[in-house]
């Protein structure tokens, strides 16, 4: 999601730890070798602890044909045989879905394999704030008494074991395509197609939603009769739908998903879904090679906005349109809802700062847990997200309602927030999600003691953890060695996200030249000379580091990502600074 710099500029950042990987040089010689990669590349590879064994060609060059087989999920077969039985016997299918990028993509997804099979499926995605999250009881029964008779579930489903155990008792089947991790038992659906299942887990992929319905696509198509050259096509297709919600979701860039994203982003670069183009040309992208940041923070926004401010159907009219007229209308509403979602983020931030703030002064709280009564429920998840940036800690937003307070959590690598509430479970009505993100619910008369309650289960794991944010530096690198190659090299590692971080590089020794300022809201803008070389450098958010510029007397440390910077024509290489330091003796 994209952030609002001014959303934290009244007060500077808390200074940051530089972990610098180790590297082992006979190993970086050996993989700049093996490879034919510049040796500052390689640098970061043996940092990561890459080895051959890892398949030069499919790292460098990743190749759908490297997928899995789909029938390696559990119940992908029966999943498979039933609904190719509904198709050719013309029962009404039922695609039930989910509001966030991942289950608008895979609800498109799955619509768009069932009408290309000859079914005429309906769909159903909850509203955020009049549903709540997942499948209920009420549209169950509702789908059954349309005549549903098969249901498949997409991005959700996993946890739903009331509501499936209903749909059974009116005549209904369902098929579970999800990701998310179960809570207890198994729903008794008719096949369970996830990933994370405990007693069959798919050992090695971290798919996210639409990943799994495109598994599930894939398998279909194997067993509907379609010519393999057409169906590869068509599935090729939807891989811009599989980018865009695999890098939504914030899971895993390794693996199968790396081989999704690479291909992904070049089908979305040029993708022919009228609704997708204007989105592309409302956001100023068309034309652009496409990268896992411009989907992170320009085109996922506007696609969430919908299900989190209106409703999600928006965003799924826009990817299923056929009509550029009204696609381009479809973008311009998606994009003022983003404006409208950022406004009441940014109303939110301020109160949930304040009151994180005053939970740290009591030094009691290693977790911060902030409620209020005007909270929107549509960006909750993104403000836990901002106080986790600003804190460096977990962190849960909670909308307080006469009856209950819901809202999500988000977590810092190592804590594992899905077990924290599960520990927490008796103060609870309802929780679910993974590692580092999680919705809950609790009774506003419960809020106090399930906020002792997890912090006392949190306070032995953080008592000998240095909470300060943490910069994790994949190499020292030297000015002489910035040069076009290196980054063209560098560009190889992509797509980086989760898993596989763009690299960041330590450039120790380098003297501020010309004229520092601080320009938009709070960036420092300045040019770095280190080995003869001038380079332009920007850090976003790091106006507070204007000073130690303004001496250009004195050299220092910077940690960087190189990035490329057009100018009146002029393209070079800039440094996208992190962190900056007065340079070690």
């Amino acid at each position: 999601m994209a952030m609002n710099p001014a959303l934290f500029a009244k007060t500077s950042p808390r200074p940051a730890r530089w972990t610098v990987r180790s590297v082992d040089r006979v190993r970086e010689a050996a993989i700049a070798a093996h490879l034919g990669i510049h040796p500052a590349v390689a640098r970061v590879l043996a940092a990561r602890d890459w080895t051959e064994s890892e398949d030069d060609a499919e790292f460098l060059n990743p190749r759908l044909a490297s997928l899995r087989d789909p029938f390696e999920l559990a119940d992908m077969q029966t999943a498979v045989d039933r609904t190719v039985h509904a198709i050719r016997h013309h029962e009404k299918i039922g695609v039930f879905g989910d509001y966030d990028v991942d289950g608008i993509c895979s609800t498109a997804l799955m619509l768009l394999v069932l009408r290309r099979l000859g079914a005429e499926p309906v769909h159903f995605i909850p509203h955020r704030v009049l549903d709540g999250y997942g499948m209920s009881i009420e549209r169950v029964e509702e789908l059954a008494h349309a005549g549903v008779r098969l249901l498949i579930t997409v991005d959700t489903g996993i946890t739903a074991v009331d509501e499936i155990r209903r749909a059974h008792e009116l005549g209904m089947d369902v098929v579970v395509t999800d990701h998310h991790l179960p809570e207890g038992g198994l729903p008794d659906a008719v096949a369970i197609v996830n990933p994370n299942r405990p007693d069959a887990p798919y050992d090695g992929a971290s798919l996210c939603g639409t990943g799994v319905a495109f598994k599930f696509a894939h398998a279909l198509l194997k067993c509907a009769g379609e010519a393999a050259e057409s169906a590869r096509a068509f599935l090729r297709g939807l891989l811009d739908l599989v980018a865009l919600a695999t890098i939504a979701d914030v899971v895993p860039l390794v693996g199968e998903n790396r081989i999704l994203v690479h291909h992904g982003l070049q089908c979305l670069s040029r993708t022919r879904r009228p609704g997708l183009r204007a989105l592309l040309a409302e956001s100023k992208l068309s034309g652009t090679a496409l990268n896992p940041h411009h989907v992170g923070f320009v085109i996922g926004p506007r696609l969430n906005a919908a299900g989190r401010t209106d409703h999600a159907g928006t965003a799924l009219d826009l990817l299923l349109t056929e009509s550029a007229n009204e696609a381009t209308v479809l973008a311009n509403k998606l994009s003022a809802l983003n404006r409208q979602r950022r406004s009441e983020e940014a109303s939110i931030v301020d109160d949930a700062v304040a009151q994180a703030e005053s939970q740290l002064a009591s030094g009691l709280d290693s977790i911060l847990v902030v409620a209020g009564l005007d909270y929107h429920l549509g960006v909750v998840g993104i403000v836990a997200s901002r106080l986790v940036e600003r804190f460096h800690r977990p962190a849960i937003v909670l909308r307080i309602d006469p009856e209950r307070a819901k809202g999500s959590a988000r977590s810092i690598p190592g804590f594992d927030i899905h077990e924290a509430l599960s520990a927490c479970a008796p103060h609870l009505l309802t929780f679910g999600g993974h590692a580092m993100a999680a919705g809950l619910q609790v009774a506003p008369e419960h809020l106090d003691d399930f906020r002792a309650a997890i912090n006392d289960h949190a306070r032995p794991l953080f008592e000998q953890r240095d909470l300060s944010p943490e910069i994790l530096v994949d190499a020292p690198i030297d000015g002489t060695e910035i040069t076009w190659e290196f980054y063209h090299d560098l560009q190889r590692l992509q797509p980086f996200g989760e898993q596989n971080a763009a690299p960041l590089f330590l450039l120790g020794g380098a003297r501020p030249v010309g004229a520092p300022r601080v320009v938009g809201t709070n960036h420092l803008k300045v040019a770095l000379r280190s080995a003869g070389s001038t380079f332009p450098a920007i850090g976003f958010r790091l106006g507070h580091l204007l000073t130690l510029c303004e001496s250009q007397s004195h050299s220092v440390d910077v940690v960087f990502r190189p990035t490329e910077n057009t100018w009146q024509g002029r393209t070079d290489i800039q440094l996208e600074l992190q962190d900056m330091r007065p340079a070690a003796v």
